[in-house]
């Protein structure tokens, strides 16, 4: 699962299992970046890897909040990747690793 697709997943109201489903999908871009058969592959798999710490954050805030209205993937300066959430409240919250 790419980056791109990850960013088309997202649109409906998300769960634990989708969420879980993004984790996994990490996992495998993780395990893609870890062979560096490509230039710049150990940055992608530390983009990754961020992602994926910000996404349990997502899921133990999902946990103890309840359903989320929308997600999506961002990667800040500084920060690394992470995601910014929306709940239904319109409160946006951004998660980094």
């Amino acid at each position: 699962m790419s980056i791109d697709s990850l960013i088309l997943f997202f649109g409906a109201m998300m769960d634990e299992e989708q969420l879980a489903l993004v984790e996994e999908g990490l996992n495998l871009l993780i395990k893609k970046f870890k062979r560096n058969t490509n230039e710049g592959d150990l940055q992608r798999m530390k983009i990754a890897q961020d992602a994926k710490a910000a996404i349990r954050k997502v899921m133990l805030s999902l946990a103890i909040k309840g359903d989320i209205k929308d997600i999506v993937p961002v990667i800040e300066t500084g920060k690394g990747a992470g995601w910014e959430v929306t709940d239904f409240d319109d409160k946006i919250i951004r998660y980094h690793a």
